[in-house]
């Protein structure tokens, strides 16, 4: 229907109007609490908010989709805010699949502390329901939540007033307040149910589930300092984690979703459930080597849960997974869940009930996937620990603790395992650390000012410069063509270390060129070259920039590459260098690199990003573990550069044309043959190879 708005209609209206004729509720009374002083309770509303309130009266109190309360706060938020504070809606299938194995009986007292707009309260509610709760007014005593914004944790009291708007003997356990402010068993103030004029007292309980989409906030808005004083007076010398030469230090890296989770604890009984939704950088991130630590020390890791089918929030750049931990100790595994299908296509969307059936359906297939008995599922060819749904629905890779123990030690990254833990034992006694003795990796360089020392090829003759300062120079990934660079340098870096007496002497083109920026301002005009350059030496105009022989993307997409020079070349910021200490074979060094082992390993142990690129670094490829070639006979080293030819004279293809190419497949044949490899597994290697990277670039697209 169409909806009449009033631009002019203000808030305390529209949630008078709401409540007198829902329940002839005293609005102000209820709602007081989640406002402040500097907070204007009779502002104008815009549409979207009114539209809110307005439908929810107008459809005579049925229940308004979940999707849609958040769709409307969606658009209050302002963008930049959105992206500030993570506020991100969940949509309601989603919040029914993570919120589904954290609730365990229709007992249970469930608390979502970053609560929004009620997604998960709701979902609380029909999940506690479905096991047999039908008790209104006991169902909103065990459904708690938070917020730390005002308007969202109004719209979480509606979402649950909304259940049943007639019975009003009992008011909606949602706080306001910052998560690191509440304490267990603090008394909280809500209104009395009987008389909404006064207030009840009530403690904060200790929860069987905790359940909830924690915000998804940039690094620098994230208080570490404070967080970190926080947990070293809530944890003491208790949580080995953060301990180190006898300190107590969070990896000042950490996001901010770590510190909800660190928080939760407190607030779970022992074997209850943690459900979480974050990003998926812990994985392989640094600082996710401590955060595993601490779950590996406090939790069971039931599920780990990601899609190949969807991104679950499209307008967040944040690539996403949801987790399941259960409080205490266990030698049972960790099932990693790989998700082929759209939840709402699969899942019911009409009938809530039907919806929650199949959602327990589909975690009892997950926990008896390697039944032998579940016809459902078949064992993966090459990987033992492995499951297939036989519609390719759904993967299950099953990881021991130990393995997980164990890969705290080894930094492995955890995306590995949604494929196999077996997928690098074929290799691992032939892989080694290039770095230091044989190599050293490092990021382009970060001019300051790219207008003055970067220069198009094209434009060097009108410059006049003198060839004495200018270095060849790679900007982009998408110059580097060919396997074996050629030289074809399209920019040229401007390098000079002389003082401008002398240039004026000896190099007055140098000087002119030099001149020509020294007055400069950014685009904002708040900063001029040299104060933008000011820390380079011996002056402002100097660079002193790394070359290197091999070179590769900083952010890999669908081309896995390794250019060399047997000349080394100064590259981008956008680029890894790799220089090959001088004795060492750069030519072979560079074959390693350009192998399928190290292009598996690159792609299963870096970071995906939203955009469907890769999220690597220097240090990364520092401790990047290459095939050994300091194992190979020299004929075996012949032999690899001898198959390695062919790719260096022809273009670099996309991974999905690489790998079909036949001097590709003879060259990794050559590579495995010299390793002692059995290389009937390669079909094997390509398959998953060019899986996980079309998952990873189509997901993109979703």
């Amino acid at each position: 229907m169409k909806l009449d708005l009033k631009k002019s209609r203000n808030l305390k209206q529209a949630l008078e109007n709401y409540f007198e004729a829902a329940s002839r509720i005293d609005y102000q009374a209820i709602f007081q609490p989640y406002f402040t002083d500097n907070i204007n309770f009779n502002a104008t509303v815009n549409d979207a908010l009114f539209a809110l309130f307005k439908t929810i009266i107008e459809f005579d109190f049925k229940v308004l989709p979940t999707d849609v309360i958040g769709t409307i706060l969606e658009n209050l938020v302002p963008k930049e805010d959105k992206q500030k504070f993570g506020q991100y809606f969940t949509p309601a299938t989603l919040a029914n699949l993570v919120s589904f194995p954290a609730i365990q009986t229709a007992n249970d007292t469930v608390f979502d502390p970053t609560s929004g707009t009620g997604t998960f309260l709701n979902s609380f509610y029909q999940i506690l329901k479905y096991y047999g709760n039908n008790n209104h007014s006991q169902l909103l005593n065990q459904i708690w939540g938070n917020d730390i914004s005002h308007f969202p944790a109004i719209l979480s009291v509606i979402n649950l007033y909304k259940q049943k708007v007639t019975q009003t003997d009992n008011f909606p356990r949602v706080t306001r307040d910052d998560y690191f402010n509440l304490e267990p068993h603090k008394q909280v103030m809500f209104p009395d149910s009987r008389d909404y004029t006064n207030q009840i007292e009530q403690p904060i309980p200790i929860f069987d589930a905790i359940v909830s989409n924690f915000p998804f906030v940039q690094q620098e808005d994230i208080p570490n300092d404070v967080l970190t004083v926080f947990f070293r007076e809530k944890f003491e010398t208790r949580q080995q984690s953060f301990l180190r030469d006898n300190s107590f230090l969070i990896n000042e890296r950490s996001d901010y979703f770590t510190y909800c989770i660190y928080n939760s604890i407190r607030f779970l009984k022992q074997n209850g459930f943690l459900s979480a939704i974050t990003s998926n950088a812990w994985l392989g991130k640094e600082y996710g080597f401590q955060f595993k630590k601490f779950l590996l020390d406090n939790f069971h890791i039931k599920y780990i849960v990601r899609s190949n089918a969807e991104h679950w929030f499209s307008d967040s750049k944040v690539a996403t997974i949801y987790s399941v931990f259960q409080h205490g100790q266990s030698d049972e595994p960790t099932r990693f869940v790989t998700i082929n299908f759209k939840l709402d296509e699969t899942f019911d969307q009409e009938n809530i009930s039907n919806q929650l059936q199949q959602i327990e359906n589909f975690y009892t297939n997950i926990d008896n996937c390697n039944n032998p008995r579940n016809q459902g599922w078949r064992n993966d060819n090459t990987f033992q620990n492995l499951y297939h749904k036989t519609d390719d629905s759904v993967s299950v890779s099953i990881i021991s603790k130990e393995q997980l123990s164990n890969s705290i030690v080894s930094k492995e990254n955890w995306n590995t395992y949604f494929t196999s833990a077996e997928l690098f034992q074929r290799f691992g006694k032939h892989l080694m650390q290039l770095y230091p003795d044989t190599i050293d990796a490092f990021r382009g360089e970060r001019t300051g000012w790219n207008e003055m020392f970067v220069i198009p090829a094209d434009e060097i003759e009108e410059t006049g410069i003198e060839d004495d300062f200018l270095i060849p120079y790679v900007k982009s990934p998408t110059e580097l063509t060919m396997l074996k660079f050629g030289g074809n340098y399209k920019y040229y870096l401007f390098v000079c270390d002389l003082p401008q007496s002398q240039l004026r002497t000896d190099f007055p083109n140098a000087l002119r060129w030099i001149r020509s920026f020294q007055n400069a301002t950014n685009r904002n005009g708040s900063k001029t070259i040299q104060e933008a350059c000011s820390s380079h030496r011996p002056f402002w105009y100097s660079l002193k920039p790394k070359q290197a022989n091999i070179v590769t993307a900083i952010n890999p997409y669908e081309r896995f590459f390794f250019s060399y020079s047997e000349e080394p070349f100064t590259i981008d910021q956008r680029l890894v260098a790799i220089t090959v200490n001088e004795g060492d074979d750069v030519e072979l060094i560079a074959a390693l690199l350009n192998s399928i082992v190290t292009f598996l390993t690159i792609e299963m142990r870096g970071t995906s990003r939203h955009l469907g690129a890769l999220d690597l670094n220097a240090n990364y490829f520092k401790a990047l573990r290459v095939l050994n070639p300091n194992g190979l006979s020299t004929q075996a080293k012949k032999q690899i550069k001898s198959a390695f030819q062919p790719l260096k004279a022809r273009p670099i293809q996309t991974i999905f044309k690489e790998l079909q190419q036949a001097d590709r497949i003879n060259f990794d044949k050559t590579i495995l043959r010299a390793f002692g490899i059995d290389e009937t597994i390669l079909p094997s290697l390509y398959q998953i190879l060019s899986s996980v990277v079309y998952d990873r670039v189509i997901m993109k697209e979703r």
